[in-house]
C-alpha cells in the first residue's frame, strides 16, 4: 500500500464501473465496501456511510449474505468513527450472525469488536457517576486514553484496503 488514496479511490470507482457493466453485482457490492472503507479510514464518514448503505442495499438485492455482512460490518466500524455506539452494535451484531451463519472466518474479527466495543460502553457507565449531569454527553464515550473508534477498529485487519 502507498498510501495515495486518490489514486486508490480512481481505481475502485472504475472497477465498480466495469462490475456494473458486466452485470457483476457481487463485485460492485465489493467494491462499494472497500471505498466505503477507504473513505473511513480517511475521515470522510459520510461518503463512507453512503457507500457501504449503497453496498448493503445492493447485496440484499442479490441475496448475497458476505457481502451484506461486510456492509453492515463498515456501518458498524463509521458509527463507531462518529461515535454512535449504540448503532455500532446493532450493525456489527447483524455482520456477526451473518458471518456466523455463513462460516465466515470474519466472524470472529466481528466478535472481538463486539467485546471491546461492550467492554469500552461498560467502562463509561462504571466511570460515570449515576447522578451526574454528563453521563450521556457524547464526550462521555470516549475513553481516557483515546478515541473510542482506534481502540475498537484494528488498523489494517478489517479485510480492506
Amino acid at each position: 500500500m502507498t498510501g495515495d488514496y486518490p489514486a486508490a479511490a480512481q481505481n475502485l470507482e472504475q472497477a465498480q464501473r466495469i462490475f456494473r457493466d458486466l452485470g457483476e453485482w457481487g463485485g460492485e457490492a465489493t467494491g462499494l465496501n472497500e471505498t466505503g472503507t477507504l473513505h473511513r479510514v480517511t475521515g470522510d464518514l459520510a461518503r463512507a456511510e453512503a457507500c457501504h448503505q449503497q453496498a448493503l442495499d445492493l447485496a440484499r438485492a442479490i441475496a448475497s449474505p458476505w457481502d451484506e455482512a461486510h456492509a453492515l460490518a463498515g456501518l458498524g466500524r463509521c458509527a463507531i468513527a462518529a461515535g454512535r455506539t449504540a448503532g455500532a452494535e446493532e450493525s456489527l451484531q447483524q455482520a456477526h450472525e451473518i458471518f456466523r451463519r455463513i462460516g465466515a472466518a470474519e466472524a470472529i474479527d466481528i466478535a472481538d469488536q463486539l467485546d471491546a466495543l461492550t467492554s469500552a460502553a461498560g467502562d463509561q457507565h462504571q466511570r460515570a457517576e449515576p447522578d451526574s449531569p454528563d453521563r450521556d454527553h457524547p464526550d462521555s464515550r470516549v475513553p481516557p486514553n483515546g478515541h473510542l473508534a482506534d481502540q475498537l477498529v484494528p488498523k489494517g485487519e478489517d479485510g480492506c484496503l
